[in-house]
């Protein structure tokens, strides 16, 4: 059974279609949403959230994005709310689990904790961006969704998202730049 027909099924009530749909998408929703709101709990809680909202609402798929990109929307959403009502804008993210697969790749332990310490920085200096910009970024840079993709899950137009793209990796090279860890010898000598 196609995707198309399990959409068709799903508008018509069919609680089995949907469950099919959402867990194809399960993991990514949850992915995309934790790296936006820092906290795994939350995060199980608004993909649970998310989905709710997408089988509560299926009816009004029009069909005029890919149904990956209404969900995407939905958990932005979801995740954004979250973040506005309890301001947590500005925590830093907990580790992420992907960061344990990265680890085992490198030889030395040295090589371990640097790289282990310069992806904690950057993720706490993206935490730091402003909410429009920390979306734009994670769902670009992590996420990887084309620009197209950001632009109808954040209902903006598409030179909004490049520019809040484009503003926020500015803004993080600038923040990173200054950070006493990635000084030369010479700049943090002069600290």
């Amino acid at each position: 059974m196609g995707q198309e027909e399990l959409l068709e099924r799903a508008k018509a009530g069919d609680v089995e279609a949907f469950e099919i749909l959402a867990s194809s998408y399960q993991k990514y929703i949850y992915n995309v949403i934790l790296r936006t709101v820092g906290d795994k709990e939350e995060a199980l809680d608004l993909t649970q959230e998310t989905l709710l909202k997408a089988y509560l609402n299926i009816k009004k798929f029009k069909g005029n994005s890919s149904f990956r990109t209404w969900l995407y929307r939905i958990a932005i959403n979801c995740a954004m709310d979250y973040l506005r009502k309890r301001n947590i804008g500005k925590n830093y993210f907990k580790q992420m689990e992907e960061f344990k697969n990265e680890v085992k790749n490198f030889k030395t332990p040295e090589e371990v904790v640097d790289k282990k310490l310069t992806a904690e920085m950057i993720m706490k200096e993206i935490n730091k961006l402003p909410v429009d910009y920390k979306v734009v970024l994670i769902l670009r840079d992590v996420e990887g969704l084309n620009y197209e993709e950001i632009s109808k899950i954040l209902n903006l137009n598409l030179g909004t998202v490049k520019s809040r793209l484009w503003r926020a990796r500015n803004l993080l090279k600038e923040r990173v730049k200054s950070l006493p860890e990635f000084l030369s010898l010479e700049e943090r000598r002069q600290l």
